[in-house]
């Protein structure tokens, strides 16, 4: 839910809760996958994140539905921890199909799934050798991650396991001392009572262990895995680093799994910054990845899905910032996914077939994303996206040094363009439209510098 920042030695930061500073020292230290190994993520634009767990069987969020959230988190669910965990005991999933899920994926036009393996409630969905509490001791009896593993890799769809280290299930999970801390006012952050620094209770090692075990199951049981996904970002030092003893598990990972990456929410830079429920800014010197739920809820709960026009123009948006799109969607307690969120997949897969040439492979630019659209290129092509018109019901681009050679509009509408005083002045029709696409053929390849690191100024 933050952005990791590279803060130089001497410089002043002002803190906040979204932005993670890291020194010259420890952005250097960090073992970073690098460009080459993330490149096919910068290319796939679009993943879709599966949020599944036994929160389906109350229709409700997973995890955060569950009354009680260990400290740090504060607040509480609306469904008493009995009533929550007891659907351990229920699912069922009776119908689930990991093939019909993968080519629902590949139909849609997703180029990478991530899959929920653990989320806070602290439900396995695999068959874990380390707990009891999992899938394969449920009435499914299967093991549902294993299954849709296969299924990903006979498809060669890249896989992403997202693991929470957050578990309010545990009895040894206890990373702030609940009975010597106090919530800081106006912060996510704790201390203890006599206002020396928080530290974590007298068993959380034991917990550090199993989750270290588990995730290194992860990595070794299920053939390669492309990305790993963490789920307690910094938060302003509400999570850090030691109480998961961070660097060592990322070590052991990749050195599982070499070509992994790995995301910045263990308190550690990351290979990627991942905000959430919003977009991020454009950002063309460090991958991103916006995630955002299909429905109201990141899991299944039945309460309506976002229309079709704003799943895209979030996409859009994201692209044209050079960042990726993950789309959560949940399943059915019969393991199917609902109609609503099959269809809106699939008109996202039918626009695709059509532009997605104009997303895939491509970078951020020239131009910078605002209310309209953005822009993209690849090579000698600048495709600009116009989402929505502006009340002038113009888009004036500066030309600055690129040479156009020709102008199409891709999707049909009668738009005119015309250059003068080095701008190209696009005027909007005022017709309902979905994406204007525009496709700018230039007499040299685009060049958008990209080089260095986020540094805080």
């Amino acid at each position: 839910m933050c952005w990791s920042m590279l803060v130089k030695d001497g410089q002043e930061y002002k803190p906040s809760i979204l932005f993670q500073p890291f020194t010259e020292k420890e952005w250097a230290e960090y073992p970073f996958a690098g460009e080459e190994k993330l490149k096919w993520f910068r290319d796939a634009k679009l993943g879709l994140f599966f949020h599944v767990g036994i929160s389906a069987l109350g229709k409700v969020d997973i995890g955060w539905s569950r009354h009680t959230h260990k400290l740090p988190d504060p607040g509480v669910g609306p469904i008493a921890d009995e009533i929550y965990d007891g659907w351990a005991k229920e699912i069922k999933m009776e119908d689930f199909s990991a093939d019909e899920w993968i080519d629902l994926a590949i139909a849609g036009g997703f180029k990478y799934v991530v899959i929920i393996t653990k989320h806070h409630d602290g439900f396995n969905m695999w068959d874990t050798a380390y707990s009891d509490y999992k899938i394969t001791n449920s009435p499914m009896a299967r093991d549902y991650l294993g299954e849709l593993i296969d299924a990903c890799h006979r498809k060669n769809m890249p896989v992403g396991l997202y693991y929470s280290q957050r578990d309010w299930t545990h009895p040894d999970y206890e990373p702030v001392d609940v009975n010597d801390s106090v919530q800081i006012p106006d912060t996510l952050c704790y201390t203890t009572k006599d206002g020396k620094p928080s530290h974590a209770g007298k068993n959380h090692h034991k917990y550090i262990e199993y989750m270290h075990n588990s995730v290194l199951e992860l990595m070794e049981k299920y053939g390669k895995i492309d990305i790993l996904w963490w789920d307690s970002a910094w938060w302003g030092g509400m999570y850090k680093a030691d109480m998961w003893d961070s660097k060592t598990i990322e070590e052991k990972v990749r050195a599982k799994q070499p070509d992994i990456i790995i995301n910045n929410r263990a308190s550690l830079p990351g290979d990627f910054d991942t905000p959430e429920g919003r977009i991020g800014f454009v950002q063309r010197n460090r991958a991103w990845e916006t995630c955002m739920p299909l429905g109201n809820e990141w899991a299944w709960a039945g309460n309506g899905i976002k229309p079709f026009k704003v799943v895209l123009d979030q996409f859009i948006h994201a692209v044209c910032g050079d960042g990726n799109y993950l789309l959560s969607i949940g399943c059915m307690p019969n393991g199917k996914i609902a109609p609503e969120e099959t269809e809106s997949m699939l008109n996202l897969g039918d626009w695709l077939k059509k532009y997605g040439h104009t997303v895939y492979g491509t970078r951020s630019g020239p131009w910078n994303p605002s209310v309209f659209g953005g822009s993209v290129y690849k090579d000698d092509n600048i495709y600009v996206h116009i989402v929505s018109r502006p009340e002038s019901g113009k888009v004036i681009l500066p030309l600055e040094d690129i040479v156009v050679k020709s102008i199409e509009c891709l999707t049909g509408e009668n738009v005119k363009t015309e250059i003068t005083d080095n701008n190209l002045i696009v005027t909007v029709p005022e017709s309902d439209f979905t994406d204007i696409i525009l496709s700018i053929k230039t007499e040299e390849p685009v060049n958008v510098k990209t080089e260095g690191v986020n540094v805080v100024e």
